[in-house]
C-alpha cells in the first residue's frame, strides 16, 4: 500500500519563518459549516475554515520561500532534479514545501478546536471489527490534542495528481500518534483536483491510465469526494483510501497536516518504558532494513528494560 509516510523528507527551507508566521493575526471566531461525507465514511469537511485573506497570505509566503519537486531532497528551489527524482510522475506530480512550523500548527489547531469536534477514538479487543482494526498498542481511549508541527504545502499544476493511497499513522511515542489527516485547500481549482474517496483495497481499484500516464482509481469504486474550494478543510481517518485527481485547469494549492491523538490515561510512562519503546522502534527499523541479528539483540534489550513494553508488542 502506498502511503503518505513514504514521501521523502526534505531539508527544511532556511526562510520557513515567512510561512510559520503568516497567520499571526488570525481570528478564531470564524463562521463555518461542517459537512459529513457519506454515511459510513470517517471524512468531514469544514467550509470556510480559512478566510480568503489567510489563504492568500499562506500562498504568497510559500511562493516567497519557493517550492521544490516532491521527490527532490534539496530544499533549494533552484536545484536541478535528478533522473530518479523525475521518474515518479505516474505516482505523484506536485511541488512541495515540507518543514516544521510550530507557530502555524498551533494557530491551525486552535482554529480546529473552534470549528469541529473531532471524535474520541476507543479501541479494545472486544470492539466491533476488532480483527480488522484492533492492535494491542491501541488499547484505550484516544483524544485529539495537537496538530503536528510538520506540515506539507503542495502546489499541483496542470496534470498534477496523487495516485490512490492512504496517509498512514505516525507514531510519536507509546501514547501519541496521528489519527486524522487535515487537508486545507488554499485556492479553488477551476477544473479537476478533487479528492476522491474509494472503497476496497488499493490493489483492487488501481489502474494505469495510458492516455494520462498516471495511476488512477476506478470511478466505479468511488464512494465520496471533496471539491477543492478555497478555504475548505477536509478531515479524514488515516486509513481512508483516497486520490488527488489530476488538475485539468489552473492549479491546486494545499496544506496538509496530521492531527495528533493522545491516549487518556497514558500507559507505560516511566523512563525505562520510554527508553524501551525507543529501542523497540530502532529494532523494527533494523529488521525492515534486513539486519535481523541486530534487531534480535535490540528486542532482547527491550525485554530487559520493560516487561510492559515487551508484553505490549508480544516480545515476551
Amino acid at each position: 500500500m502506498f502511503s503518505y509516510n513514504n514521501i521523502i523528507q526534505k531539508e527544511e527551507p532556511v526562510n520557513k519563518a515567512l510561512i510559520d508566521t503568516a497567520l499571526a493575526d488570525a481570528h478564531l471566531d470564524r463562521p463555518s459549516r461542517v459537512e459529513k461525507i457519506g454515511d459510513a465514511l470517517e471524512c468531514m469537511v469544514v467550509h470556510d475554515f480559512l478566510p480568503d485573506e489567510e489563504c492568500e497570505a499562506l500562498m504568497q509566503a510559500c511562493e516567497q520561500v519557493g517550492y521544490t519537486y516532491w521527490r527532490q531532497a534539496s530544499a533549494d528551489p533552484k536545484a536541478v532534479r535528478s533522473e530518479e527524482e523525475t521518474s515518479s510522475t505516474a505516482v505523484r506530480e506536485v511541488d512541495t514545501i515540507e518543514a516544521n512550523f510550530p507557530t502555524l500548527s498551533k494557530a491551525l489547531f486552535n482554529r480546529i478546536q473552534h470549528c469541529i469536534d473531532l471524535p474520541t477514538k476507543s479501541f479494545s479487543s472486544t470492539m466491533e471489527n476488532a480483527d480488522e482494526v484492533f492492535e494491542s498498542d491501541l488499547e484505550g481511549d484516544w483524544v485529539p490534542y495537537a496538530l503536528s508541527e510538520n506540515l506539507l504545502f503542495g502546489r499541483y499544476g496542470a496534470g498534477g495528481h496523487f495516485m490512490p493511497h492512504i496517509d498512514g499513522s505516525t507514531i510519536v511515542d507509546i501514547n501519541t500518534r496521528s489519527m486524522y489527516t487535515l487537508l486545507i485547500y488554499l485556492n479553488s481549482c477551476p477544473q479537476g483536483g478533487e479528492t476522491f474517496i474509494f472503497k476496497g483495497e488499493q490493489s483492487e481499484i488501481l489502474y494505469f491510465d495510458e492516455a494520462q500516464k498516471k495511476y488512477r482509481g476506478s470511478a466505479s469504486d468511488r464512494i465520496g469526494e471533496v471539491k477543492p474550494i478555497k478555504g475548505t478543510a477536509a478531515f479524514f481517518y488515516y486509513d481512508l483510501l483516497h486520490e488527488g485527481a489530476p488538475v485539468q485547469a489552473g492549479k491546486k494549492c494545499i496544506c496538509r497536516g496530521d492531527v495528533l491523538y493522545r491516549r487518556e490515561p497514558p500507559i507505560l510512562t516511566s523512563e525505562k518504558d520510554i527508553e524501551a519503546f525507543r529501542l523497540y522502534q530502532e529494532a523494527r527499523q533494523a529488521e525492515s532494513s534486513g539486519n535481523a541479528e541486530e534487531a534480535c539483540k535490540m528486542f532482547q534489550r527491550v525485554r530487559h528494560l520493560s516487561l510492559g513494553v515487551a508484553k505490549l508488542y508480544q516480545l515476551e
